[in-house]
């Protein structure tokens, strides 16, 4: 077993200790079902009929339900001060569980609008705890690949979630569908708990959680360098080229803008290899971005994505590189999250280390929140994508400008 991978377990006569293995292995499961949650994207063209929504309602129900969401994640991180973060992660997975069920039977924008966000309450403590989870049993120079791969496993779900719904809508409806999917949320929820109970490290809460001051915590990761560029970054890409704003607009864009038959088996293909790309970029960029920089495959990454984004407005119609298109879309923008929470997560610790990603997601669903309801706004106004393309990457440029004075600095 290589030093570089894995920090060494702990001897048996210390404390009883979950492998790092096992460890990334359930916390990835958990992570895997937010992400088969953000597959049910492919069901928002079914919702918005079935409820009768316009895009101004739709991206107010988005928008305000991920506001929700974001200011949880920060509310979590706080809350692991004094409840083990395994507890706040299993519980996390049984309120989504409820709040996709309940999605299945509303009837109308405020059930929408309630059940969404308690669904998206469920899915907030999963970054921050997660994350914090397994950088605490790798080390620095094994974290990159150790994240990359809890992600990009994890978002295998936004490939599966959508292929299994696509054809369980066909015979079960998109309520039912719903009702399917809440099941293994609570399954994977209560292992979770039950699993990382058996780690001391984990189940156990860290003294200095306790003994530190949340003020003092906060002034320390003010002065920690780079942590406020990176958060600003993030309120950036969150209305660019962030895995939310994508998943959320481009099934729409397909349906509504290209005109693919939502039933179709095209429709769910071209979508779903958008998100293989989504895959496979967090494992292959964090792997390589454990060699030469987390901030510096970050600044790449955004500079092709934006430009990818860009690029979406050209389509007038269903195209051959499409799915091409999307898959290099999703490769470089779904990467992002995971290489600046490794850049975060490498110059911070201990509570630190769930309190800045606490921070980055609630920065990042706030913001992401917003841009969600402008977004919507301008597709209704202009009855077309295109408009929101051009702001989407317009905002991936000033990300990108922000990233490189960032890795310029640090490179001094």
């Amino acid at each position: 077993m290589s030093k570089r991978w894995l920090v060494e377990e702990m001897d048996v006569n210390v404390g009883k200790m979950r492998s790092p293995k096992s460890v990334l292995a359930i916390t990835t499961a958990s992570h895997m079902m937010q992400h088969i949650y953000v597959g049910t994207s492919i069901l928002f063209p079914f919702i918005m009929t079935s409820l009768n929504l316009n895009y101004t309602e739709f991206g107010v129900a988005i928008a305000a339900s991920s506001l929700f969401g974001g200011i949880f994640q920060l509310l979590f991180s706080v809350a692991s001060r004094k409840i083990a973060r395994h507890v706040l992660l299993g519980l996390g997975n049984v309120l989504l569980s409820l709040g996709t069920f309940l999605t299945g039977i509303a009837q109308n924008f405020n059930h929408f609008l309630g059940f969404r966000t308690i669904a998206n309450i469920g899915v907030a403590p999963q970054h921050p705890m997660g994350t914090a989870i397994v950088s605490e049993k790798f080390d620095e120079k094994s974290v990159g690949r150790a994240i990359g791969i809890h992600y990009g496993v994890a978002y295998l779900g936004n490939i599966i979630g959508p292929l299994a719904m696509i054809i369980l809508v066909a015979t079960l409806g998109w309520r039912k569908t719903l009702f399917v999917f809440s099941i293994p949320a609570l399954i994977i929820g209560l292992s979770v708990i039950w699993f990382l109970s058996g780690d001391e490290n984990i189940s156990q809460i860290d003294a200095s959680r306790i003994s530190s001051s949340l003020r003092s915590d906060i002034a320390t990761l003010i002065k920690t360098p780079s942590v406020i560029p990176i958060i600003l970054t993030q309120a950036l890409l969150s209305g660019g080229i962030d895995l939310g704003i994508i998943t959320t607009y481009i099934p729409l864009f397909l349906a509504d803008d290209l005109n693919f038959d939502v039933h179709g088996y095209a429709y769910g293909l071209t979508y779903t290899i958008g998100l293989l790309g989504g895959v496979c970029g967090p494992i292959l960029l964090g792997k390589y971005a454990d060699r030469v920089g987390h901030l510096k495959m970050a600044t790449f990454s955004s500079l092709f994505a934006l430009a990818l984004v860009y690029l979406l407005s050209l389509y007038d119609s269903a195209n051959l590189f499409l799915a091409v298109h999307l898959f290099l879309l999703g490769l470089t923008s779904f990467a992002l999250p995971t290489l600046l929470q490794s850049h975060l997560v490498s110059v911070t610790e201990g509570y630190n280390k769930d309190l800045v990603v606490g921070v980055f997601f609630t920065v990042g669903f706030g913001f992401g929140s917003l841009w969600s309801g402008i977004i919507g706004y301008m597709i209704d106004v202009y009855s077309s994508f295109k408009p929101a393309f051009l702001l989407m990457g317009t905002l991936g440029i000033f990300a990108f400008l922000i990233l490189t004075r960032q890795l310029r600095y640090t490179q001094r």
